[in-house]
């Protein structure tokens, strides 16, 4: 896709050129790098248009750099980075273009906010460890992370800015004196300009963890030579930085000035990973500074003109003091927002009322089936003839009102949606009919969005859905089931045992004193609850997601668990059967557990777990007993590994490592394959906190790299049975339908015989798909950030 030349001037609002496919809406700011745009992509999504000055461009040397940077930044994946979703390095004026992510910066979230407290950032630290791990799968170094290129949205921190990353060990276009980063998060070795690599990073977060702790750097203000040679020959100074939860002890370590004494972004995430994090980025004051943001850096500009205050950072070319924040410039939307913020109705009398009464209006409930289209997606009708579309879910005219997740269940699709209108804080939960996409019913008392889209899940023909429905409900009805609240406040993990549903949530109290509730569950179509609920434990922590077994659950504790056993409990009863030791007195999981079946169909199943030593132990259900235990010399670390089984063989998938089989009647390891990573590879599991292979009839699907997808019979030792490559970038895990695997890259669909890999089918996709899930009728795809897509089989 070449773009026509485009001055680097700024556009006029309303100025009707384009960039590639991309229709520019308005001038977001500019730096050392070029312009940056608000642009909307061919399918209406908005997007921030990055260029390149004319100066620059006519320079081959950085015309090169700039290809190379850019197929670099598209490789990355990742919950908290920021997509790059296309480039032209050949047109007259090189253009990159990404996500566009109304928010604000850590920096100006800090000083306007200040320090945040000690239990954010250490979840901002697993945010950052996380984006920095998807970064350097796909062999970048970032070079220059920094609190302003840590971007605070309503979905979560995002690390932006890859126009400086590079290729690791990339040297060849780094000219003679030329300096990358900024002084104060540059690490010693940047700053010498030697070679860098992951360590360098793992130094900048550090540093902007300080920051966000203290408000300070950590080695002050002042010249750029000064700040150079305090990070080469000085101690950070960190007095401020709260010793809670270890935060201090783990700045400094990433603060060392010798690379391999630095912790590795796995360890950083394994010590700062918690699935029960708080949502800290939802409550004031950022909420309302978010929200704010959102409400004017979404809007396209009216004839009277607009803002040229930056709300997208760019890439820099080269180090510049970083900037205070300019105050706000709210526009009338942003003002209409703003009114139903916390803090504005505290203050803002009449007009506060006002805006509250029309929020309460609209959250009113809606009796399911009713309701014209406006409240929601829209569905547009397809054909019912092979490979064509079948129907479509898409959001309004102005990119509200569309799809924000989406669960496929037998032949039902739920959908979770946002209302109408931009700055909407409402949302809904719409049952379709996956032959039509013709609506079942809908609720519209949901949130907007959620902290874990994939906690919610069918079974039994129910939806559970803590973070979005106060209820359980009948998935093709809507018929609200008992029993009655099941859960407050937030829920970190539910799962059902022995026909009850087991939650652990806070009860809408302190995130750290949990609660574990068992209900009675419905079943067998019964509109009644099996019991009475059973079980509540209080005052706990911390346990991952566990594994189920029938009736018994096995328990095993998080990062800063209050009780570092290891335990099964029974779900009905709340007894518990048996500890487990073989851990030892200090041995701790690493891993949520998974259940394994009975190896060769005899004696029963087991439960599996891994060793922060990484050593792999099977533990029989019924005893406790350890009955192998395995070392398996590798490194896991928290939140980038994942156990699970198909079809008979135990898995352990390492991200950007390997995909690993082993036996589950002795743990030892069968075969072994290089894996891309987690997200991509493995989709996750309803309930949260866990994550499954994508595996049918033996053969399992895996993506060897960013790019290349295998598939292998488990049947026979993990052999490779095919593989296929794309031109693009893998976001999201294939899905299989009856005897055809589905999978995306880029802006392609792909239809692949399961056991054969011969091509089917092929489909274009004017935006990368975010979700793909199929059945024996096609595949279903969230596109882009607001369609839903329903494709028949070929």
């Amino acid at each position: 896709m070449t773009g026509a030349p485009f001055p680097g001037s700024p556009l006029l609002p309303g100025d009707p050129r384009r960039l590639g496919g991309h229709r520019i809406v308005r001038r977001l700011g500019s730096g050392g790098m070029g312009q940056v745009y608000l642009g909307r992509s061919p399918g209406g999504r908005l997007v921030a248009v990055k260029t390149v000055h004319e100066h620059l461009a006519a320079d081959p040397r950085y015309r090169e750099r700039f290809r190379r940077e850019a197929t670099a930044a598209r490789a990355v994946t990742g919950a908290h980075t920021a997509a790059v979703l296309d480039a032209d390095p050949d047109s007259a004026v090189p253009w990159l273009a990404t996500a566009f992510l109304p928010g604000i910066t850590l920096r100006h979230a800090v000083v306007v906010g200040g320090p945040l407290d000690a239990r954010v950032v250490r979840s901002l630290g697993a945010c950052l460890a996380e984006a920095l791990a998807s970064i350097h799968a796909a062999d970048i170094v970032h070079r220059d992370l920094k609190p302003s290129n840590v971007l605070l949205t309503t979905d979560g921190p995002r690390v932006i800015d890859f126009g400086i990353a590079r290729a690791a060990g990339d040297l060849g276009l780094t000219e003679a004196g030329a300096m990358i980063g900024t002084p104060g998060f540059m690490a010693p070795e940047q700053v010498a300009g030697s070679d860098v690599g992951p360590a360098a990073d793992v130094f900048a977060l550090g540093a902007v963890l300080a920051f966000a702790a203290t408000g300070e750097q950590p080695f002050g203000s002042g010249p750029v030579a000064v700040l150079l040679y305090r990070a080469t020959h000085e101690e950070p100074h960190l007095d401020d930085v709260p010793e809670t939860a270890g935060l201090r002890a783990l700045v400094s370590g990433c603060l060392r000035k010798e690379p391999e004494r630095r912790p590795s972004v796995a360890r950083v995430l394994a010590l700062t990973a918690s699935p029960d994090a708080p949502v800290w980025w939802r409550d004031e004051p950022l909420r309302s500074l978010i929200a704010g943001e959102e409400g004017s850096g979404a809007e396209e500009p009216s004839d009277s003109g607009g803002t040229d205050r930056p709300r997208h950072p760019e890439p820099k070319t080269e180090p510049e003091p970083e900037p205070e924040p300019a105050p706000a410039d709210p526009s009338h939307r942003a003002d209409r927002l703003r009114t139903l913020t916390r803090r504005t109705l505290l203050t803002a009398g009449g007009a506060g009322l006002t805006s509250l009464a029309a929020w309460a209006a609209a959250r009113a409930p809606r009796t399911p089936g009713t309701g014209a289209e406006q409240d929601g997606p829209v569905l547009e009708k397809g054909s019912k003839r092979p490979g064509l579309v079948r129907w479509t879910l898409t959001g309004q005219d102005d990119g509200s009102g569309g799809v924000t997740s989406a669960l496929l269940a037998k032949d039902t699709v739920l959908v979770h949606g946002r209302r109408p209108g931009l700055a909407t804080t409402q949302g809904l939960v719409r049952a379709v009919a996956a032959t039509d996409g013709e609506r079942r019913w809908q609720e519209d008392k949901v949130p907007a969005s959620a902290a874990h889209e994939p906690l919610w899940g069918v079974t039994g023909g129910l939806l559970i859905a803590p973070e979005l429905l106060d209820r359980v409900y009948e998935t093709r009805t809507g018929d609200p089931r008992p029993p009655e609240r099941p859960w407050r406040g937030t829920v970190k993990w539910f799962a059902v045992a022995g026909g009850r549903l087991v939650t652990l949530g806070d009860d809408g109290g302190s995130a750290e004193d949990r609660v574990l509730r068992s209900h009675a569950f419905p079943s067998g179509g019964s509109r009644a609850p099996v019991g009475p609920r059973t079980h509540e434990r209080e005052k706990t922590r911390d346990w991952r997601a566990p594994a189920v077994s029938a009736g018994r659950l096995l328990l095993v504790p998080d990062t800063g668990a209050l009780d570092p056993r290891v335990f099964c409990l029974d779900a009905a009863t709340g007894l518990e059967p048996w500890t487990y030791t073989g851990l030892g007195r200090t041995g701790q999981p690493q891993l949520a557990p998974v259940t394994l079946p009975a190896p060769g169909g005899r004696g029963g199943e087991r439960f599996a777990l891994l060793s922060d030593a990484d050593e792999l132990h099977l533990v029989d259900v019924r005893t406790g007993d350890r009955l192998h235990h395995e070392p398996l010399g590798l490194i896991a670390g928290n939140g980038a590994a994942a156990l699970g089984h198909a079809s008979g063989t135990g898995l352990l998938l390492i991200a950007g490592e390997d995909l690993i089989g082993f036996s589950p009647e002795s743990g030892k390891r069968l075969w072994s394959h290089p894996t891309a990573g987690l997200d991509t590879s493995w989709p996750p599991l309803p309930g949260g906190g866990r994550r499954g292979p994508v595996a049918r009839d033996g053969v399992l699907l895996n993506w060897l790299d960013a790019r290349t997808l295998q598939a292998l019979d488990l049947a026979d030792g993990g052999r490779q049975l095919w593989r296929t490559s794309f031109d693009a970038i893998a976001r999201c895990p294939p899905a299989i339908g009856g005897d055809t695997a589905y999978v995306t890259a880029g802006q392609v669909c792909r239809a692949l015989g399961l056991r054969t890999g011969r091509k089917l089918a092929e489909w274009p996709v004017d935006e990368a798909v975010t979700w793909l899930a199929a059945d024996d009728k096609g595949w279903y795809a969230r596109v882009g950030a607001s369609s839903l897509r329903a494709v028949n089989a070929p």
